[in-house]
């Protein structure tokens, strides 16, 4: 299963080339914005979570947290694929004018 996002590898292939309009393959540069897309909105996901009451009739465990964010992961992945919130497609433009 291919779900999992690696920030040291994004970071990498952003870094390595910072001429987006010569060179650039535009498939692999928008994959690059919509992983970091992901990223941030996972992120967003963890945040909003944190404010979620833990009182709850049962107790919430370990497993409960690793499936959370499994399901986050995977909803913050979608989100960006199918559009997100726009930080990609801002992210492209921004990089396909560096000269």
């Amino acid at each position: 299963m291919e779900s999992r996002i690696d920030p040291t590898q994004l970071l990498s292939q952003t870094t390595q080339t910072p001429t987006a309009s010569k060179g650039q393959n535009p498939e692999k540069l928008k994959e690059a914005v919509q992983q970091f897309e992901a990223i941030f909105i996972q992120q967003m996901y963890k945040e909003m979570r944190k404010t979620i009451p833990d009182d709850g009739l049962i107790p919430r465990g370990n497993a409960d947290d690793i499936y959370a964010q499994l399901q986050d992961m995977e909803a913050a992945k979608i989100t960006a694929q199918n559009g997100g919130i726009g930080l990609a497609d801002l992210m492209m433009q921004q990089l396909m004018k560096q000269p």
